[in-house]
């Protein structure tokens, strides 16, 4: 696995429709976890398709889509994403991101930076974090913090969703750990013992069939 992680998912209605089936459940892999490059044909900041973990066909179709929409050569548009580490994307097109540990510190990095940087940010300001990021997480062997819990994340990029993704991932290796039978399962006994691991200021048990409880209880 490369130390890239960011993916995003895209916009209905967006141009990559035609060739998201090449990609599992239509996550497209990024080079960085924010737009920071311009391309040769967008007058903006733009996301960058990792071109390294690409197959060969999703580049074969990235190149002829975005040659048919820019009216080039594709050979042309596959050697310029070669020279850029991948392809440029608008941002317009990203509903949303998922990330890894790297995308986590570089992201964290960037916030750091905002904070403390004159404001607004000069373009010589952003060409020396941006060259800085690039020398260390893309040409370098930068290794990024390990992620075990919510609380190895920066509080500025703590969001309710990755707090749930974070419980389930945990729920799933409580219960894989724990060398439980199908039943188990099915009958609710190993996410009761996930949530009683999990989160101990609290307990969980489940509801027998001679337990006693009021009619109402049943949807509280």
């Amino acid at each position: 696995m490369t130390k890239h992680d960011t993916w995003v998912k895209l916009k209905p209605g967006n141009p990559y429709e035609p060739i998201l089936d090449l990609f599992a459940d239509g996550m497209i892999p990024m080079r960085d976890p924010f737009p920071l490059e311009r391309a040769k044909f967008e007058d903006e900041a733009l996301w960058i398709v990792d071109i390294e973990r690409l197959r060969d066909t999703q580049v074969f179709a990235l190149a002829e889509l975005l040659a048919q929409v820019h009216g080039v050569d594709p050979l042309e548009v596959e050697e310029e994403a070669i020279t850029k580490g991948g392809f440029a994307m608008s941002n317009q097109w990203v509903e949303s991101m998922q990330g890894g540990p790297e995308s986590f510190a570089r992201s964290k990095e960037l916030a750091d930076w905002l904070e403390t940087a004159p404001q607004p940010p000069s373009a010589e300001a952003w060409l020396q974090f941006y060259d800085g990021q690039h020398s260390r997480w893309i040409e370098g062997d930068e290794i990024p913090p390990a992620i075990n819990s919510l609380e190895d994340v920066d509080e500025r990029l703590r969001t309710p969703e990755l707090e749930q993704a974070m419980k389930m991932r945990q729920i799933c290796q409580v219960m894989a750990q724990g060398n439980y039978s199908v039943l188990d399962v099915l009958m609710g006994r190993a996410m009761v013992d996930a949530l009683n691991t999990i989160d101990p200021n609290n307990t969980y048990s489940l509801v027998g069939d001679d337990d006693d409880f009021e009619d109402d209880d049943i949807y509280e």
